[in-house]
């Protein structure tokens, strides 16, 4: 009798232990993460470049729904969400240059601060960073 027990509970944990991330991951939110500025760089530029956003602000639209996210239109991008941060991330062939691009958007919880790493083919790193709401 007792084993059974044990292992009613030793499932009833496990299945709420499975479930606390999933239920976090399912949550649908909604951000607008803001910057102001680009930086950007690649293996043939002797020192990085900025480029301004026009009217002085540019913005992501962020819409996580069901474990995966959506940013500014486009599709397919991953989520892990931990206590302190949420990142997104997507790599997706490049139809110009035939490589492979990737994406990574990190959200800070704790001050809504993000960061944003694109990078192209060839080897070309777009970085933003701001703060989100």
């Amino acid at each position: 009798m007792n084993t059974k027990i044990n292992l009613f509970v030793a499932s009833i944990a496990l299945t709420a232990g499975i479930a606390t991330p999933l239920t976090a991951l399912a949550e649908d939110k909604q951000y607008t993460c803001s910057y102001t500025h680009a930086s950007y760089t690649a293996p043939f530029m002797k020192a990085p470049k900025t480029r301004n956003c026009p009217e002085g602000r540019c913005s992501y639209s962020v819409v996580i729904k069901n474990g995966s996210a959506v940013v500014n239109g486009v599709a397919g991008f991953s989520v892990e969400q931990s206590d302190e941060q949420i990142k997104l991330s997507r790599t997706a062939k490049d139809p110009v240059m035939g490589g492979m691009d990737t994406t990574n958007l990190t959200i800070n919880k704790s001050d809504m601060s993000f960061k944003s790493v694109k990078t192209t083919t060839p080897s070309v790193v777009l970085t933003t960073q701001g703060s989100c709401s």
